[in-house]
C-alpha cells in the first residue's frame, strides 16, 4: 500500500503529485457522498421507533448492520471514482423529472387540435346563441345559463393573438389528457394561439 501511494506521490501533472490531482478528482464526488451520507443521518429512525422496533425483535442483527456499513462504502467508493457519471445521469434524471411535472401540470382540455372545425367572432358566436325562451326558464342572454361562463371565458382572451375556434368532438373520439372515450358529441368553443389550445368553453355535452 505504502509503495503504491509512493508511485503516486512521485508522478506529478502540472506541479501536483498523482496523489493530489487524485484528491482534487474524488473530492466533488466524496462531498456529495456526504452530502446524503448527512441526509439519511437527519432522516434515521426516532430513539422511540428504534426502541419500539427493539421490543418487537425486529432490530437490526449486528450482520446486517456490517452489511450495511459494507453497502454504503462501497457505494461512496463508486460515487467518488464515476461521480461524472453519477453527474450526468441526476441531470437527466432532473430534466425527466420537469418534463413529467410540466405534463402533469397541463390543463386537461377535451378539445384537440384535430376537432377544431372553424375561427368565429365572438360578436357572432354570441348572436347565434343567444337564447330566447317564450317560458322565460332560461336567461335571454347568451347561452342563457352557461353566460357568466362564457364572459369569463372571452375574459380570459387578453393576447392579440388570440383567436376562437368553435370545435366539435365526435361521439367515441379519444379525448383529454388520458384520452377518455367521449360518451356524445361536444360542441363549443376553444381559445387558440399559435396551434395551441389554451382555454376551451363548451355549450354541448352529456
Amino acid at each position: 500500500m505504502n509503495s503504491f501511494i509512493d508511485f503516486l506521490s512521485e508522478i506529478s501533472l502540472f506541479g501536483l503529485s498523482r496523489l493530489q490531482l487524485l484528491g482534487i478528482y474524488t473530492a466533488p464526488g466524496l462531498s456529495y457522498a456526504s452530502f446524503h451520507l448527512f441526509k439519511e443521518y437527519r432522516n434515521r429512525p426516532s430513539q422511540f421507533a428504534t426502541d419500539l422496533l427493539r421490543a418487537l425483535g425486529k432490530e437490526k442483527s449486528i450482520v446486517d448492520r456490517v452489511l450495511n456499513v459494507l453497502v454504503y462504502a462501497i457505494a461512496i467508493i463508486c460515487v467518488a471514482i464515476g461521480w461524472p457519471l453519477f453527474g450526468i445521469w441526476a441531470i437527466f434524471e432532473s430534466r425527466k423529472e420537469a418534463a413529467l411535472e410540466i405534463e402533469r401540470n397541463k390543463p386537461d382540455f377535451d378539445c384537440a387540435p384535430e376537432y377544431l372545425v372553424i375561427q368565429v367572432n365572438p360578436v357572432d358566436a354570441e348572436i347565434a346563441s343567444y337564447v330566447i325562451d317564450p317560458l322565460r326558464t332560461v336567461p335571454p342572454l347568451p347561452f342563457g345559463h352557461l353566460n357568466k361562463a362564457w364572459g369569463n371565458f372571452l375574459a380570459d382572451m387578453t393576447d392579440d393573438a388570440d383567436e376562437m375556434w368553435s370545435f366539435h368532438i365526435p361521439k367515441g373520439s379519444k379525448t383529454g389528457k388520458y384520452q377518455r372515450e367521449c360518451a356524445s358529441e361536444i360542441r363549443g368553443f376553444a381559445k387558440v394561439r399559435d396551434g395551441k389550445i389554451l382555454a376551451e368553453f363548451i355549450t354541448e355535452s352529456d
